[in-house]
């Protein structure tokens, strides 16, 4: 398996780190700021291994919280196999305030490496815009 970086952006949002972590694991409202997600739940409480069903269009999908450190990180992973995409969130406090950067790396097998320029620029498409989404949502959240 090959590891290759898709996006890596980051944020700040005017809000402490722990509204913004709060805001940021409310799996319920993620459809408020993460791009193509439609509806998601959580099927345990937000720990390593909790797996999050989430409806994109006519598909239902998962993503499993792979890595998590309370209101500092959090790695969400989807798919197996051939190709795995890691979201990792990383939250930092700034003249309290929070930068929050968001880090996409896939795994390829090797098979599929001459599809990778198109798969990472597929993916920089669609998400670069998700921590300006989840910053306009956490400053307007009540």
């Amino acid at each position: 398996m090959t590891r290759l970086e898709a996006l890596n952006i980051q944020e700040l949002i005017h809000l402490p780190v722990s509204r913004v972590w709060e805001l940021l694991t409310d799996w319920v409202a993620a459809p408020q700021w993460m791009p193509g997600v439609d509806s998601m739940e959580a099927e345990q409480l937000t720990s390593p291994g909790t797996v999050l069903d989430y409806r994109s269009g006519a598909h239902e999908r998962q993503l499993v919280i792979s890595e998590l450190v309370e209101e500092h990180s959090l790695t969400l992973t989807a798919g197996s196999g051939d190709v795995v995409v890691s979201y990792a969130y990383e939250l930092a406090e700034s003249s309290e305030q929070c930068v929050v950067r968001l880090v996409i790396s896939v795994q390829l097998a090797e098979e599929l490496e001459t599809q990778a320029a198109e798969l990472l620029a597929s993916i920089a498409e669609s998400e670069s815009s998700t921590l300006t989404a989840l910053r306009d949502y956490a400053q307007s959240a009540p």
